[in-house]
């Protein structure tokens, strides 16, 4: 009988390997999954979705989704972490806001500004959310042998807990004056977590659109094309999680 069991991804002892890919969108964890071999869906639960795949040099990873934010990626990673997760390795998207960060971009974040409150619960606000720089490092070099150069970025993330601002609080032109990268909603937390708990970590980001030129909007019809169909980040998730593949088996070989 299998023990231990969590309570929101209902895994349990045996199903979660030392390193971790979590996304926030559950339909893309048996995406990450199919990249790898052998792909199996351990359980879904809640809207969270856990598989077990391997690498191309036969190294176990475990894919989970987190859903959107840091509250529910907060419950994610603690449930890993508590039966053997150490390697965690955020696979998202963001959107740009530096004018040359561009749909179909990736950008793996050197830090994190903390516009978001769960992250609170491991250190102050004065404490830094960066990547283990063994991650950061990995990530970066993989990715720049599966993309172009123009189309790799590494720089500041804004994480934030709101998607819709309204106008008298959106804060948009201050990091866009301040040289912040990108977007997104998860990050910051993901840090902060693996620091403060002696674990690894690290974010590799597809860009989705830009808010200054190419926001997400609404559409008329469900016939419209969203910008989640758009070729250049339909290519740009695919390498991101080469890279990633690809930046796990290099840290394996290198801490044997």
């Amino acid at each position: 009988m299998k023990r231990r069991i969590q309570p929101h991804l209902r895994v349990g002892e045996g199903d979660v390997e030392q390193f971790a890919i979590i996304t926030g969108n559950p339909d893309r964890v048996p995406k990450i999954a199919a990249e790898m071999k052998d792909a199996k869906e351990i359980v879904r639960y809640r809207g969270f979705v856990t598989y077990r795949a391997y690498t191309p040099k036969g190294n176990p990873v475990t894919i989970s989704g987190t859903g959107i934010g840091t509250p529910s990626t907060h419950i994610c990673i603690e449930e890993l972490a508590n039966l053997g997760a150490q390697y965690l390795i955020r696979v998202g998207s963001c959107g740009g806001i530096d004018p040359d960060v561009k749909t179909g971009d990736v950008v793996v974040p050197t830090g994190c500004i903390r516009d978001e409150r769960t992250s609170l619960n491991y250190a102050p606000i004065e404490f830094p959310a960066v990547p283990s720089p063994m991650i950061f490092n990995s990530l970066f070099t993989e990715l720049k042998k599966v993309l172009p150069e123009d189309r790799v970025h590494q720089g500041i993330c804004w994480t934030s807990d709101v998607y819709y601002a309204s106008k008298h609080s959106d804060q948009l032109d201050l990091w866009t004056r301040a040289k912040v990268k990108c977007i997104e909603m998860e990050s910051s937390l993901l840090y902060t977590f693996a620091y403060t708990k002696g674990l690894y970590a690290g974010s590799i980001l597809a860009v989705d659109g830009n808010l200054h030129s190419d926001p997400k909007v609404e559409q008329e019809d469900t016939s419209e094309k969203s910008g989640e169909q758009h070729p250049l980040l339909i290519e740009a998730v695919k390498k991101e999680i080469e890279a990633t593949v690809n930046a796990i088996d290099y840290i394996v070989d290198t801490r044997k």
